[in-house]
């Protein structure tokens, strides 16, 4: 039996990384696995490329995810930050949520 996941599109720098890829890879219909999630804190015992995160899909969707992961990269990240009508917290503008009361940033205005 062949395995499902047979093409690597992304190695993330961090867990978190990789698995924001996965879940938006996931949200467009593209099935995917990460790999190497638990070895990325033997960083230093273990080789560097051997312990980054892994985003794997199968052959058929890998054009797709690749190109998915291109546009993601190039979007510009937005740096402006937003307080909480909730709680008056000053949160980095990238985060739709406030990480202390749970507010969106929707109803921060």
């Amino acid at each position: 039996m062949t395995a499902r996941f047979t093409r690597r599109v992304y190695i993330g720098d961090t867990p978190a990384e990789a698995w924001h890829i996965r879940n938006v890879l996931d949200q467009h219909g593209i099935a995917s696995e990460l790999r190497n999630e638990t070895l990325f804190g033997a960083t230093g015992e273990i080789p560097v490329l051997e312990s980054l995160p892994e985003v794997w899909v199968s052959d058929i969707n890998s054009k797709a995810a690749e190109a998915l992961i291109k546009e993601i990269r190039r979007r510009p990240v937005e740096s402006s930050v937003w307080k909480c009508d909730g709680c008056s917290e000053v949160v980095d503008g990238v985060f739709a949520i406030c990480w202390r009361c749970g507010a969106s940033a929707s109803s921060s205005g």
